[in-house]
């Protein structure tokens, strides 16, 4: 369902568990909602993400999804420990995370609009807006997506909280 799944399970290693603010009704989703083991390593080839080759690990966490009926999808998480690796340096930024919530709002032309709250490390690729490079964030996010299919960032709406460039704590 997800395309470039590197850049949705990123944004997913850590999310409070604060999600399920729909009513039970609503939602396609057993109650309690099952959570899934987060053990997750992806590689960002020089030129996609860095101008050099970053390797990115999450380990540890529970990982859990919602979907609504009205098509809205939440991932929820909590307790990832991402670690990003500078392939050739071998220079490592770490962060502990504590949670975050990643919804997904699929909107009437196919496009979607991703909100990312709580610690969100997302990749963009040389053909998204703003362009490539890797930022962990610690607050909100949200970006239109070209779709849930593709993943192409067409715009970054709005961000608050901290971030951090990836690229530049790696050098």
């Amino acid at each position: 369902m997800f395309g470039k799944s590197t850049r949705w399970l990123a944004p997913l290693a850590a999310t409070a568990s604060v999600l399920l603010a729909a009513p039970a009704a609503s939602a396609v989703v057993e109650r309690p909602p099952s959570a899934q083991s987060f053990d997750y390593y992806f590689t960002a080839s020089k030129g996609e993400g860095c101008s050099f080759d970053v390797s990115l690990t999450g380990r540890g966490g529970k990982i859990t999804q919602v979907t609504l009926k009205d098509g809205r999808i939440f991932l929820a998480g909590k307790g990832v420990v991402l670690t990003y690796t500078n392939v050739l340096t071998q220079e490592t930024y770490t962060v502990k995370t504590a949670g975050s919530v990643a919804k997904y709002d699929v909107q009437p032309d196919g496009s979607a609009i991703a909100t990312y709250t709580g610690h969100t490390g997302f990749v963009y690729y040389s053909g998204d807006d703003p362009g490539a490079g890797i930022t962990q964030y610690t607050g909100r996010l949200a970006l239109t997506l070209e779709s849930l299919d593709t993943f192409v960032v067409e715009s970054v709406d709005a961000t608050a909280g901290q971030s951090v460039d990836v690229c530049d704590a790696l050098s």
